[in-house]
């Protein structure tokens, strides 16, 4: 056993410089300067300023590697690759756990764009369509209202996470039952979000979000209509949809949300591509 311990402790290894070392490992130079400046790789130096590496070095890189995969940071290498067995699985849990969360938030991303790509074909060469169906929960965080800002701390407590979320959160205008009611006040921009998004990616919800329930509604559907409606016309009850509820004989049965999936301008002409959506009475 002796001879074994001091055979171990007298083996000479191979040594690399900077630029081979980092050739063979597939990373930089930079990449182990900057791991070195953290303690977590060692590196000899000549009387010239020479790097040299040690060839046990690469499989204490190809650890810390695996590490960084998983999002853990550089701060926390060393400790994770001194845990005991339990400790560093748990580690790696947790980061894998976040690392499926950013998938699915990914893969929400991807399925949205398909779906509004479908709907942007489906349209193509109708200005309007309308429909009548059965919705699921969509949820909108009012923002502005008029040419001012709401004043309400609860929203500002989860701005930043609808705003992070977009394409899924998208630009969108609530009406107070316009077609009962005529008030400037009672119409809001904000972002809103269908439940099924709004749940696979993590959208936080509280008491300043507002909600149209699973409903029959009447959906009207606008592509690239030029100079989308005012505020204040929507207000009173003046757009398109309204004007094609009215003459089809349908009655609101709540609040309408506007829904703009996209927005363009060109020679000073504005341009919508979205929908509204309206709970009717069956």
């Amino acid at each position: 056993m002796t001879d074994r311990r001091e055979k171990r402790e007298m083996t000479v290894f191979k040594e690399y410089r900077i630029g081979s070392f980092a050739y063979h490992l597939g990373v930089t130079q930079a990449f182990l300067k900057h791991y070195e400046e953290a303690g977590l790789i060692d590196a000899k130096q000549n009387e010239k300023g020479y790097r040299y590496y040690q060839f046990p070095q690469a499989g204490r890189v190809f650890e810390y590697m695996r590490l960084h995969s998983f999002g853990i940071q550089i701060k926390q290498m060393k400790c994770a690759l001194a845990a005991d067995e339990e400790t560093a699985f748990k580690t790696i849990d947790d980061h894998a756990d976040e690392l499926q969360q950013k998938a699915d938030r990914l893969q929400a991303i991807v399925d949205e764009h398909r779906r509004f790509n479908k709907w942007h074909d489906a349209m193509r060469g109708n200005e309007t369509k309308w429909e009548v169906k059965e919705i699921e929960p969509i949820y909108f965080l009012p923002h502005t209202s008029g040419q001012d800002f709401l004043d309400d701390d609860r929203i500002y407590e989860v701005l930043g996470a609808w705003c992070g979320a977009m394409p899924l959160t998208k630009s969108a205008l609530w009406a107070k039952n316009p077609l009962e009611k005529g008030n400037v006040d009672e119409t809001y921009w904000g972002l809103a979000v269908s439940e099924e998004n709004l749940k696979r990616a993590g959208i936080p919800v509280n008491g300043a979000v507002k909600k149209i329930p699973p409903c029959h509604a009447f959906i009207y559907h606008f592509f690239d209509l030029p100079h989308p409606s005012t505020i204040w016309e929507v207000a009173q009850g003046q757009h398109p949809a309204f004007d094609k509820m009215r003459e089809l004989g349908f009655h609101p049965a709540g609040d309408a949300l506007f829904v703009i999936e996209m927005k363009l301008e060109k020679d000073g002409v504005k341009r919508g591509f979205g929908r509204v959506v309206i709970p009717i009475s069956e």
